[in-house]
């Protein structure tokens, strides 16, 4: 287990690659100090964004398989990574953070990468509005943001 790695994966690289280039600005790699710990966080926008590996937080559509060996071992620490990553979305949200969520097996698909990158960008777009109606409704005026 000391050799499974948490941040620096191929994904993460995948991830901050695939952000670079479409262009966005403003995001932190690895927000250590949100709930959670984000693959990456928007702060000025607030949407968190996690890359869930497929095995470790067992996703449906891929339905890995449990190690042979200490079955009930694996059973309780994958089910706790499910509860404490739900945990954290229903944190973040009442913190008022947008919490994006993307599989691994969604990232090594170029379907999923599409499907992903409009997620991000309809996640962005809509914090954004919601940002620049509350400057207005507080007499502010129109927040510019990036196009």
């Amino acid at each position: 287990m000391q050799a499974v790695k948490s941040a620096k994966t191929g994904l993460e690289r995948r991830l901050f690659a695939m952000l670079a280039g479409m262009g966005l600005k403003g995001w932190r790699k690895n927000a250590v100090d949100l709930l959670g710990k984000p693959d990456v966080a928007f702060d000025q926008q607030r949407v968190a964004i996690f890359v869930d590996g497929c095995f470790w937080h067992r996703c449906p559509v891929c339905k890995r398989k449990l190690p042979k060996t200490n079955r009930e071992y694996w059973e309780r620490k994958l089910e706790r990574n499910v509860r404490l990553a739900r945990d954290a979305n229903r944190r973040l949200r009442r913190e008022g953070w947008l919490v994006v969520r993307c599989w691994e097996h969604e990232l090594r698909n170029p379907n999923g990468r599409v499907g992903f990158r409009e997620g991000v960008r309809s996640a962005l777009s809509e914090r954004r509005k919601h940002r620049d109606a509350g400057a207005r409704k507080k007499g502010r005026g129109r927040v510019s943001s990036p196009p």
